[in-house]
């Protein structure tokens, strides 16, 4: 296991990806969790859209982790999520405070560009996948 603190430059209830479980050069299992105290966290849960977000979170990370022993370090890096496609929500709001099972898969690149096939899930229910294509600056 691996924290993912230094891999992102989020900060307080902004980095939702905790632990790196396990990783290769193309794909990453980790666990991230969503603050109570997150801004749009209720006692209800959270908006299902931060799914997209932990799975953004999951592909910078994997990002970081390949960019590792290379020239200029696997440090965070400033990326963005430039498009999210064939998002599927199985639930309207997710749990606060739980781990949540994050899985993203590289599907293709061409630097700066990845796409990555996102999974978050509670346990064994899926409650989000979708197709994310980011943009990572100094690729």
């Amino acid at each position: 296991m691996l924290d993912a603190s230094g891999l992102l430059p989020h900060q307080r209830t902004a980095r939702l990806l905790t632990q790196v479980l396990r990783h290769d050069a193309d794909a990453i299992e980790a666990v991230g969790v969503i603050p109570a105290s997150h801004p749009l966290a209720n006692r209800a849960g959270a908006p299902n859209f931060l799914a997209l977000e932990l799975g953004a979170q999951a592909a910078a990370v994997l990002e970081a982790l390949s960019r590792q022993g290379a020239a200029g370090g696997g440090g965070p890096r400033v990326g963005y999520l430039v498009r999210v496609r064939d998002a599927a929500f199985s639930a309207g709001v997710l749990p606060v405070g739980v781990p949540l099972s994050v899985t993203a898969v590289l599907e293709g690149a061409a630097p700066p560009l990845a796409m990555y096939k996102i999974t978050v899930t509670d346990g064994e229910e899926p409650l989000a996948t979708a197709l994310l294509s980011t943009y990572s600056e100094g690729s």
